[in-house]
């Protein structure tokens, strides 16, 4: 019947266009009745096609919930529009008794794994099936994307993420700690200035992770304190501003146009990309022609564009050499720069609010963070290491906001699921951590803000797969000691000499917003009131 149906449409256009060049219409009314006529098989075609979209699922065997026109699975457009960790939460709990499931994501078709030990086929098992992650392949035309390593996929990814990877071991955060301390000197006098009073404190260590990346990823001595508006804040706001545009021009494209592949030659403005390949064009030539060397990320990167490899770097065989150049040096400068300037100042931002909410939790840190620097002398590498309380905090507050709702993969290499399922080259699949961060199967009482889940006894209980905070299996953050690093200390300037309390005009709950990156980010400002506990120094 479909092919006939087909065939039927085929046959009335080509009657219709043979009519037009045989100039057998002779008055309006007809033309208009055929105007008429093209336009219904035009939209039959049409809506044929984007039908045919929701029957993915069906003929893969995977269960899935069901999509129409326009929205695909979500039941509104409000609902596509919420926090997508929200969004896929209702999913998550309507398909309860599937390990895996499908949705439609308007046209595109897109496999949810919630069980934990499907993630662990997809992220590491398996991992060669689903090497790549959903948003790769961006153009050349966007270098700072381009080469970015969480933007590579295949080999090529593999290749960088063999040379970057010795950049971030412990030896070189110990080494990068000095640059820490330095700014959160810049961060403790903000706070001081501000004592007595409300802080803004989403503002406050959102200067404090500008000056640390800045300093570390692009060998620049900030100061954020006095300068808020520093030219790389600027250029990150300006990023997500455009990407926030594009992306909604690129999601109405893409319903309307659906069965057409849409070229987009730039996610990134080219005020920011100019901006971005001077810094790092200008700094390399300086240090390279004054022979200046300093214990930063950059630094490293310049030892990989001369030499090709790191002193330490670990031997592994790829098939595929990466050339370090500067388009590839400034790609992974602004991901450093971006990627940490989000996450950790909202870690610590999340972290911040909940112990305004929870005095008791915010005491017992305190309390550890005095005794540990007690014994060390001072906020050394290793002090920042002993204080397990923290630790714990810091993961709690990662669990109950993970920086993202989602991971994201894709399948380049055609997999069976054990139960017969059929997973193609180019099927994208989400995995859940919010909903597996909130689910209280795997931890009770999900809302409440509970470090002793990260205890050594109860973290050995944690199911793995169900606390994703920075990934999985060997496509995991690659920043996240560093980023830990930064979180930490941020936390320890602000809470070993100021109590934290909340006002009348914290925001009660948070509400979370939607944006294009999926980052988890709170609407509007976090507004605490700082008290100093200890004598400033």
């Amino acid at each position: 019947m479909i092919r006939l149906f087909d065939n039927w449409l085929y046959l009335n256009t080509l009657f219709f266009i043979q009519l037009f060049s045989l100039k057998q219409v002779h008055t309006f009314n007809e033309m208009f009745a055929i105007i008429i006529s093209l336009v219904v098989i035009a939209a039959v075609v049409y809506y044929r096609r984007y039908r045919s979209f929701y029957s993915h699922w069906d003929k893969r065997g995977i269960p899935a919930i069901p999509g129409s026109v326009p929205w695909g699975s979500y039941s509104s457009r409000s609902h596509m529009r919420q926090y997508q960790g929200f969004s896929l939460d209702k999913f998550y709990y309507k398909m309860t008794n599937h390990p895996y499931f499908g949705f439609y994501d308007m046209r595109s078709p897109i496999l949810i794994a919630k069980d934990p030990e499907v993630i662990r086929l997809i992220l590491t098992k398996e991992f060669s099936h689903f090497i790549d992650r959903t948003y790769t392949g961006l153009p050349k035309t966007d270098p700072l994307l381009h080469y970015q390593l969480f933007s590579l996929s295949g080999n090529k990814w593999r290749a960088l993420r063999t040379k970057l990877t010795p950049t971030f071991t412990s030896g070189r955060m110990k080494a990068m700690f000095p640059l820490f301390l330095d700014c959160a000197q810049g961060l403790n006098s903000l706070l001081w200035s501000r004592v007595g009073s409300i802080v803004d404190v989403k503002d406050a260590v959102a200067r404090f992770t500008t000056d640390v990346i800045c300093s570390c990823a692009f060998g620049l001595q900030t100061n954020t304190v006095v300068e808020p508006n520093h030219p790389l804040r600027k250029a990150a706001a300006d990023f997500l501003a455009f990407g926030d545009s594009l992306y909604l021009k690129f999601r109405l494209l893409l319903t309307l146009l659906s069965p057409f592949r849409i070229p987009f030659n730039r996610f990134t403005p080219k005020s920011v990309e100019d901006y971005i390949m001077k810094l790092i064009s200008d700094t390399v030539e300086y240090r390279e022609k004054n022979k200046i060397t300093r214990n930063d990320f950059l630094e490293l990167l310049i030892q990989l564009k001369n030499k090709g490899s790191l002193k330490d770097e670990r031997k592994e065989e790829v098939e595929e050499n990466f050339e370090i150049n500067l388009d590839v040096m400034a790609a992974q400068s602004f991901l450093f720069f971006f990627a940490g300037y989000e996450t950790s100042s909202s870690v610590q931002t999340f972290c911040l609010y909940e112990l305004a909410l929870n005095q008791d939790i915010q005491q017992k840190l305190r309390n550890e963070i005095q005794e540990v620097i007690k014994i060390h002398g001072e906020v050394t590498y290793q002090a920042v290491n002993d204080m397990k309380y923290l630790h714990m905090v810091v993961s709690e507050t990662m669990r109950k906001y993970p920086t993202l709702p989602a991971l994201m993969r894709r399948c380049v290499i055609p997999f069976t699921m054990p139960d017969g399922g059929k997973i193609q080259k180019g099927d994208q699949i989400f995995i859940p951590i919010w909903s597996l961060q909130h689910d209280p199967q795997y931890f009770p009482d999900p809302e409440k803000f509970d470090p002793e889940r990260f205890s050594q006894e109860n973290e050995r209980n944690i199911i793995p797969y169900t606390y994703l905070p920075f990934g999985g299996g060997p496509r995991m953050c690659i920043g996240n000691r560093f980023g830990l690093l930064q979180t930490k200390v941020g936390l320890i300037t602000v809470i070993r000499n100021f109590q934290v309390l909340p006002c009348d005009k914290t925001s009660i709950p948070l509400k979370l917003v939607k944006n294009s990156n999926n980052i988890t980010a709170c609407e509007g400002p976090i507004i605490l009131k700082l008290i100093p506990t200890a004598p400033e120094n």
